[in-house]
């Protein structure tokens, strides 16, 4: 597999599996990039404002606050950070209302290794 160098860039992972979380721990860690966690929607929206992120990989299904609900808020400001939508539990219409909304890409679980990083490296260069 292709090796991605994401330096000097922060990207903010909201999930609130545990494993998903290791996951992209695992698989974002070697890419020398600033990661950011949020384990809902609340925590996710004061991470978003109190830091410069280049790209959020945010999960719809949360605790609190969703994920539509963030990517609505992310794209109020009208700061035009790459946002993709990652979920396991693909709804009718879930795919649809997350590019409504502004996503930049939308991936079901589980998630490919390889299709996330591509995704990642097209959307963050």
């Amino acid at each position: 597999m292709k090796k991605f160098d994401f330096s000097n860039k922060t990207i903010l992972v909201v999930e609130d599996a545990e494993t998903s979380n290791r996951f992209f721990e695992v698989a974002l860690g070697r890419t020398n990039a600033n990661l950011l966690w949020a384990e809902d929607g609340k925590d996710a929206i004061e991470i978003f404002e109190s830091n410069k992120v280049n790209l959020i990989l945010l999960d719809l299904n949360l605790l609190s606050t969703n994920g539509f609900e963030v990517l609505k808020h992310v794209r109020s400001k009208g700061i035009k950070v790459p946002v993709i939508v990652q979920t396991a539990y693909v709804l009718a219409g879930e795919e649809k209302t997350s590019f409504e909304l502004g996503a930049d890409a939308f991936i079901a679980k589980p998630i490919k290794l390889n299709h996330l990083m591509e995704t990642i490296d097209e959307l963050i260069h």
